[in-house]
């Protein structure tokens, strides 16, 4: 049976509990005004344990959650979610949004929700390498149409954070077990969760490449498997980003939105102005990427100093550095993220308030066309209740939003403070209820093709830059070399392969793979495959670059029309190698 900690419960019995929801027209909201005022004020002092009402904020005119369904998405989620329609408590000894905070920093969670996966990880166009972790280990087991749960971790995140792990323990479980016997699969940005950087670019709240990306692969390998996307806190901006910029695109049928920071300026004001949270949350944001940085450049400094675009981010994190107890994210932003977050164009901005002007997801509310949840605190001091988008979400069609008194960031304990329900969060009972009909109600989206073709440009360099080539220690024998955010390991193909009108490789493959990376029967086996014939997804192939023929796409608003593409590095490998040391840090943004 789902333990405690991780079961979404069963539904609420007894009378159906009143709705409240945020009122739309101008003599409701006059009417609700003293309770608006109350709840407002409890969360501003602090006190938001006695604003246990779930205020729910719908669309005027809601969309159908599918098209030709019978069903709009709010109807659907009030019917499906029941949870929202009661009252959130937290613990007795987590009355506010800081104690609920610090104890996802200060708890152990490490013998909580236990969750197991294998990594596949994969090359992308531009170079980076993004790592995605699959649980069950034996997924490919699973029935061809188990829904698909695809989670995005917060800042400087990985896997194993224990908020992941709380929704994923109970996803995966058979239908027998309570679960909805999903596939999980947690996308590790760049430099996350020891993913190698390959590549002078990280991730942002903004940055929907890397999403983008994993969500082709998983709709191409499992073409049966409908896709709901889960985003926590900066995961959350960046899957609304991504559901938003896609539209009716979108190749997730779902989205999940956990503590999302959906005005990013004014979550940044909130931050840096206010008295603890400039001291604690800005400052340790700050210190969490300044670390991820160094990490990665200490491997490979050549990468950052030579690169045009992001070489005059070096001397100013290294300052940064220096200053210790008295960095701010927005200090980190305005020199690392603002030029190195995400593809070039829109990247680089001149500045950190362009950045976060460019990142806030509030502003593509009104074009995400799936059903989607977003669930935030107004108590949360890392995304304060007072810059939720509620103008946004009641003029949009297809996002339904709640809003709790309590719960902190990425917090919602609702336990007692001894024993195995301790560690109980109240928000993963909306996340089941959700997902639960999400893959029951939601079909797949549009399939995904990929043909095999020649690699990026970057992809050949001279002799003499090859043999300086520098190798991730973790993936040595592998074909990765990186030269300056160049790579080295793909040849161009032979002028007798032929292409289609697209100019990707149809049949058979040129001979482009490196020695290590398959074994001669992999090797034949792919130089011989027909894709015009063969049942086997393209992506499981490993070692040759992949192409999007169907559906087109531009990698990310704003940025320059590119086609996406990806080669498989690994698949399904242990991620014991890949593990770093975790230590207690405070997940935001």
């Amino acid at each position: 049976m789902p333990s405690p900690a991780s079961s979404p419960g069963p539904s609420p019995t007894g009378p159906e509990p009143k709705a409240f929801y945020l009122p739309q027209s101008l003599v409701g909201k006059v009417l609700a005004l003293p309770a608006q005022i109350l709840f407002a004020v409890l969360g501003m002092l602090r006190l938001a344990v006695w604003a246990r009402q779930i205020v729910r904020v719908i669309p005027r005119r809601a969309g159908l959650i599918a098209r030709g369904a019978a069903d709009d998405v709010a109807s659907w989620i009030e019917k499906n979610v029941p949870s929202l329609k009661g009252t959130f408590t937290p613990s007795w000894w987590l009355p506010n949004g800081h104690l609920q905070t610090f104890y996802i920093v200060m708890g152990d969670f490490s013998k909580v929700d236990p969750v197991s996966y294998v990594r596949t990880m994969l090359r992308l166009p531009d170079g980076g390498t993004i790592s995605l972790d699959i649980t069950p280990p034996n997924h490919l087991q699973l029935p061809a149409d188990a829904p698909t749960i695809v989670v995005c971790h917060g800042l400087t995140g990985n896997a194993n954070e224990s908020y992941v792990r709380n929704v994923l323990n109970w996803a995966i479980k058979p239908k027998a077990e309570g679960g909805i016997g999903a596939r999980g699969v947690v996308v590790n940005f760049r430099g996350c969760g020891g993913t190698p950087v390959t590549s002078p670019q990280l991730y942002s709240a903004a940055a929907s490449l890397d999403l983008n990306s994993a969500a082709h692969y998983l709709r191409n390998a499992f073409p049966q498997s409908s896709l709901h996307g889960i985003g926590f806190s900066l995961g959350a901006s960046v899957l609304a980003r991504y559901l938003g910029e896609r539209g009716e695109e979108s190749l997730l049928s779902s989205g999940t939105v956990i503590g999302c920071p959906w005005d990013v300026n004014a979550l940044s004001r909130a931050l840096e102005d206010g008295f603890i949270s400039s001291r604690l949350y800005s400052r340790a944001l700050g210190a969490n990427l300044i670390k991820l940085f160094f990490r990665h450049y200490e491997r490979n400094p050549r990468m950052w100093e030579e690169n045009e675009r992001v070489k005059d981010c070096v001397p100013a994190m290294k300052n940064l550095k220096r200053m210790g107890k008295d960095v701010r994210l927005k200090m980190v932003d305005e020199v690392l993220t603002s030029r190195a977050g995400g593809p070039r164009p829109p990247w680089p901005f001149n500045s950190a308030t362009d950045y976060y002007n460019y990142a806030g997801s509030h502003q593509l509310i009104h074009n995400i066309k799936v059903p989607t949840l977003g669930i935030n605190a107004y108590d949360d001091p890392v995304v304060h209740g007072t810059a939720l988008p509620i103008e946004q979400v009641q003029e949009g069609s297809h996002v339904y939003l709640a809003v709790t008194g309590g719960g902190g960031h990425l917090g919602w304990f609702d336990g007692p403070m001894k024993g195995p329900k301790s560690k109980r969060r109240w928000v993963v009972k909306p996340m089941g209820e959700f997902l639960t009909a999400a893959a029951r109600d939601l079909p797949p989206r549009a399939p995904v093709t990929v043909a095999q073709g020649p690699g990026p440009e970057w992809a050949t360099v001279t002799a003499a830059k090859k043999d300086e080539a520098w190798m991730p220690p973790e993936l040595e024998g592998w074909e990765n070399e990186v030269v300056n955010g160049m790579r080295t390991d793909v040849a161009e193909p032979s002028s007798s392969t032929p292409a289609n009108t697209n100019g990707l490789t149809r049949a058979p493959l040129s001979r482009t793979l490196s020695a290590g990376v398959l074994s001669e029967d992999e090797e034949e086996a792919e130089m011989n495959f027909d894709i015009s014939r063969s049942d086997t997804p393209v992506a499981h192939l490993r070692g040759a670059w992949q192409w999007v023929v169907a559906p087109p796409m531009v990698i990310q608003t704003g940025a320059t029309p590119s086609r996406v593409g990806w080669k498989v590095l690994c698949r399904d490998e242990n991620t014991d190698k890949w593990n770093e040391t975790a230590t207690p840090q405070l997940q935001g943004l």
